[in-house]
């Protein structure tokens, strides 16, 4: 028994030994879990950045008629180009659920018998959308609101006649390039008086396409 004490009696140099490398092991997991934690709760606390962009937007109104489609639609798109266009900027609020004023100096121009009259009107759409289905590459987005249309020569007075509301939808490619489509409902309507009045005699829709910076 004495014999097998001996064999496993330890000197001091050796017990310090051992003592200094379970302590070596013992710090390395610790401050492994340290690490590990705080990087943890890092992730988990660190609230996510308010959804910002703004930028520059382009469009035109289009007419949209079913019944009776134009021959060549290269040349009608052009000619509604260059009758009418729209530029302005935009603010977007909020990534799924956002909220974008927008601000457009608008031309339009219509055939008067041999004359040519020339509007010139300053449109402020303010729309609430969701956008869905985002796959980073592109997303969708259905929007909703009003819009404020001024008559550039008429001295400016606020006239809810001048209020309209609108409804669309677009795609945004990269985050980057956006667009809208976006139709104007006519007052004193039901939405179900609204399509079939689409249907029957066709509407103008807004076509824009904007970068978000």
């Amino acid at each position: 028994m004495f014999h097998v004490f001996l064999n496993n009696f330890q000197s001091p140099k050796q017990i310090f030994t051992t003592m200094k490398t379970k302590f070596y092991i013992l710090l390395f997991f610790t401050v492994t879990s340290l690490v590990g934690f705080s990087q943890s709760t890092d992730y988990e606390t660190e609230p996510e950045k308010f959804y910002f962009r703004y930028g520059p937007k382009f469009g035109l109104n289009l007419t949209a008629d079913f019944n009776n489609p134009p021959e060549n639609f290269g040349d009608d798109f052009a000619s509604q180009l260059e009758g009418n266009y729209q530029l302005g900027g935009f603010i977007q609020m909020g990534k799924k659920l956002y909220f974008q004023p927008e601000f457009h100096y608008a031309v339009q121009k219509i055939q008067n018998g041999e004359e040519v009259d020339t509007f010139e009107k300053l449109k402020i759409p303010v729309h609430v959308g969701l956008k869905f289905f985002d796959i980073g590459l592109l997303s969708l987005h259905i929007s909703g609101g009003a819009m404020y249309t001024h008559n550039i020569n008429e001295t400016f007075s606020f006239d809810l006649n001048k209020l309209e509301y609108q409804i669309g939808a677009g795609i945004d490619l990269f985050d980057f390039i956006t667009t809208d489509l976006r139709y104007t409902l006519r007052q004193g309507k039901t939405l179900a008086e609204q399509i079939s009045d689409f249907q029957e005699n066709g509407g103008v829709i807004n076509l824009t396409v904007g970068l978000k910076l």
